[in-house]
């Protein structure tokens, strides 16, 4: 046999070897390939998500960019068509401190929050330090799950607590455009005031407050206001109601077509963080009812390099009932699956 084909057969039985032995660690390892893409789909159960990075964005904006119940109502999509930078659920819109500062604004729809894989139902999105003015990195993951949920975890660790001025707070702001809807009001179990029942509010945002810029927001009933400094320059959404307050983490809206959505969370106020419903009418006008279904996470004194965060669940099903609602919240919050904290 000549040399040269003893040589090529002894480097494709290396060869082989090789790929066997990379093979035998991969597989012997938890590592997993993650993907990257600009879009990403995912049906699970009744729902058809389309999920979408920042590359385009304020353009087209991160997030769910669709969302449908094709049992429920095919062809009804839960956040605004109209146009790309207004379809958008789960939405990563601003960071805030308490005191004026030009980043205040809009900074999580710029730069760089790349969208990935992690397996057939979870995608998450991914932003470096570097690309956040205010020095934060995060993470914001959504799985799809059936028959109607999309579950979501947003960690995040600030790196440069001097961002965040004296005042020492920083608001986490989330956006949800929403489709013409039956009724614009956030519904939750609260209290209308201090010694008052528990029992459903329809909240619906009035003009009751100085700072009132087309809509405001709703606190835990035992969260205190927020100080900000007289001349913050993006006071509408750090001001908040005194009442009504909110005595659960979740609230309901009422969709068109009978549909419901339901955001829940996994925390509601402790001496550390908070969790706050916004309510905003932009699009909100007599012949059209597109409100902007919002929530807030608020970490109260930022500690650099600690890691932060939160779990919650959205749910996108035609409406029952307000019982089968807190049903829904009451079943998820108490699943021994998942290591709530509703405080």
């Amino acid at each position: 046999m000549a040399m040269s084909s003893v040589a090529a057969q002894t480097g494709m039985a290396v060869f082989n070897r090789s790929i066997q032995f990379v093979t035998a660690v991969l597989a012997s390892t938890a590592f997993s390939v993650v993907i990257a893409d600009e879009t990403m789909s995912v049906n699970e159960g009744a729902l058809a998500v389309l999920f979408r990075d920042n590359s385009q964005s304020p353009r087209v904006l991160s997030g769910l960019q669709s969302l449908v119940n094709v049992q429920d109502a095919d062809g009804y999509d839960a956040f605004d068509p109209e146009g790309s930078s207004t379809s958008a659920g789960l939405n990563y819109e601003h960071i805030i401190s308490g005191q004026k500062n030009e980043h205040n604004m809009f900074t999580p729809r710029q730069g760089s929050y790349t969208l990935h894989r992690i397996d057939d139902r979870t995608v998450e999105l991914r932003r470096r330090r570097e690309d956040s003015p205010w020095d934060v990195s995060s993470s914001l993951r959504y799985s799809v799950v059936a028959p109607h949920y999309v579950d979501f975890e947003f960690k995040c660790i600030p790196h440069d607590r001097t961002r965040f001025g004296s005042r020492g707070y920083a608001i986490f702001f989330w956006a949800n455009y929403m489709n013409q809807v039956e009724d614009v009001a956030l519904h939750f179990l609260g209290k209308e005031q201090a010694d008052g029942p528990e029992k459903w509010i329809a909240a619906d945002a009035p003009n009751i407050h100085p700072d009132y810029i087309g809509g405001g927001t709703y606190r835990h009933v035992s969260a205190s206001p927020l100080q900000y400094d007289d001349d913050h320059n993006f006071k509408l959404n750090v001001w908040s109601y005194d009442w009504p307050r909110f005595t659960k983490p979740f609230y309901v809206g009422r969709a068109s077509n009978n549909m419901a959505l339901m955001l829940m969370f996994d925390r509601a106020c402790s001496t550390d963080e908070e969790i706050r419903f916004s309510l905003f009418k932009f699009k909100v006008k007599d012949d059209q009812r597109k409100p902007a279904w919002d929530f807030q996470y608020v970490i109260h004194e930022v500690e650099e390099g600690r890691e932060y965060g939160y779990r919650g669940r959205l749910v996108w099903k035609k409406f029952v009932s307000r019982e089968d609602c807190l049903s829904e919240y009451q079943s998820w919050s108490e699943s021994p699956s998942e290591s709530h904290d509703s405080r």
